[in-house]
């Protein structure tokens, strides 16, 4: 998996649900969430990261880009 981008969490929600709709499978990972449930704090808290499949990454790139640029 790659990472396609960084940002609040509630974005990163957001970019989720816009890529599943187009078949794309993601992962999101929450570094402060999951460092704070193992007793350690690393990451900021509410943001998170947003990876795809290599071979989605373009389309997902330009999923993403295409709904920044209408919001």
């Amino acid at each position: 998996m790659e990472r396609l981008t960084y940002g609040h969490i509630v974005d990163i929600e957001i970019y989720k649900d816009l890529l599943k709709q187009a078949g794309i499978e993601c992962l999101v990972k929450n570094e402060f969430q999951e460092g704070s449930l193992a007793g350690f704090g690393s990451g900021l808290p509410g943001n998170a990261d947003l990876y795809v499949d290599e071979s989605d990454f373009e389309k997902a790139k330009s999923i993403i880009e295409s709904f920044k640029e209408t919001n």
